[in-house]
């Protein structure tokens, strides 16, 4: 009331005078949407007060979480307060909200957390984890169609008509497909992008090449969307497009077999010929960079495998001459995509098998191992005349083959080892 109102009528209706009370003196109540009666979030009362809240009003507030309370660490995960912005008169102390705070950051995988904000930390070896996996799948799928046509488009394009190498091509659309649209569609985008290194000779015009996309599409949505075929085994995104570039060249009419290009992989009196040597060194150069890359990268960084191999690739393409050494190295990371595990010791998906901590050795040279295989196996393809003049999705078939004969090795070498132990 102001005091120029006037004396007050008996038994007038007045105004309710606001004595500076806080929220907890009354009982707000709930609407639909969970909000008090003063339209912000719901705090408990006085009346109706947590534990929690029990707990720390018996202990000290510092930095946000509570102390010297022997309960408080009983507690799942520590509390801390957000204070409200205050009004004008200042609210009293109950004005005060509880929120869960983030859980403490742990090393991911027995390697170093890295600082905040970081790409890139140090390893603590051994590892017990395997790197992160491939991202799920977008929902969306005509948006995983149009992904996959255009990356194989535009990476025919602009290898056939603009002079860009076909491995630089198909990992820089990749990297901005995934970095800057979403990273769900990285392995379309991937998928598509080796379907484009296809030559002129398979899809010779635009035509052509729309019908490689498509059939690239839904090669990818039938064997990795729907049956996710082969997971954890590296290049199993280069063998589908492998098979939608195959259809095409039959087609064309184009065969699998150059005759005029066969030759030995030995050359008479020399030794190994030189590009063998170059397949089987960058193949396990780029199979050790990119698990190295994966273990080493943040999350959201480079530790996605399809972004690793890109990056991969990407630095070959800019950096190296040697065409055949940047085809190569993009073949070697295509075997660093594996998952460890799964290369290792073939823990599959359904039947996992016990392993063992990962030293930076037995790790290294399992992919290497498995990158010098693929390398042998594309240098044989290119001795022998199969799939020459930029076959689509070689390099990646390539890869896959040398992970499964690796596989194969240690299954061999579990069995005789399994074996010898029962005949002692």
């Amino acid at each position: 009331r102001r005091s120029s109102d006037g004396p007050t009528r008996r038994n007038a209706p007045q105004q309710p005078i606001y004595q500076g009370r806080d929220r907890s003196d009354t009982m707000p109540w709930r609407n639909h949407v969970g909000n008090d009666s003063f339209e912000s979030t719901l705090l408990p009362n006085q009346n109706q007060q947590s534990p929690l809240q029990n707990l720390a009003s018996q202990g000290t507030v510092q930095d946000a979480t509570i102390v010297n309370d022997p309960r408080a660490s009983q507690m799942s995960s520590p509390m801390k307060f957000a204070q409200l912005p205050r009004a004008t008169p200042p609210v009293s102390e109950h004005q005060v909200q509880w929120e869960q705070s983030e859980p403490a950051r742990v090393p991911r995988r027995g390697g170093g957390g890295g600082g905040g904000g970081m790409a890139i930390h140090s390893v603590r070896w051994p590892l017990v984890r395997d790197p992160p996996g491939v991202a799920s799948e977008f929902p969306l799928l005509m948006t995983r169609i149009l992904v996959t046509c255009l990356s194989s488009v535009g990476t025919w394009y602009l290898s056939l008509y603009n002079g860009y190498s076909a491995v630089l091509a198909s990992s820089a659309l990749t990297l901005l497909v995934s970095t800057c649209l979403d990273r769900r569609l990285g392995q379309a985008a991937f998928c598509g992008s080796f379907a484009g290194m296809s030559g002129g000779h398979i899809a010779p015009n635009l035509s052509v090449a729309l019908l490689l996309s498509v059939l690239a599409s839904a090669s990818y949505e039938v064997l990795i969307h729907i049956n996710n075929s082969c997971l954890g085994i590296g290049g199993r995104l280069g063998a589908t497009a492998f098979l939608a570039t195959s259809i095409v060249a039959k087609y064309q009419g184009v065969g699998i077999v150059g005759k005029k290009l066969r030759r030995g992989v030995w050359k008479s009196g020399a030794g190994v010929s030189s590009v063998a040597i170059s397949m089987i060194l960058f193949h396990i150069l780029g199979a050790v960079a990119t698990i190295f890359l994966r273990e080493s990268s943040d999350d959201s960084a480079a530790g996605d495998p399809v972004r690793a191999s890109s990056v991969v690739g990407l630095v070959g393409a800019l950096f190296l001459k040697d065409p055949t050494a940047i085809l190569a190295l993009y073949g070697g990371s295509f075997v660093g995509m594996s998952l460890p595990s799964r290369l290792m010791y073939g823990n599959a998906p359904g039947n996992a098998r016990p392993g063992q901590p990962q030293s930076a050795a037995s790790l290294l040279a399992s992919f290497a191992g498995a990158g010098a295989i693929a390398g042998l196996v594309h240098a044989l393809t290119i001795h022998s005349g199969y799939w020459t003049g930029g076959w689509g999705g070689k390099a990646g078939l390539c890869a896959f083959a040398g992970c499964w004969v690796y596989r194969g090795f240690g299954n061999v070498s579990r069995f005789l080892k399994k074996s010898s132990h029962q005949t002692r």
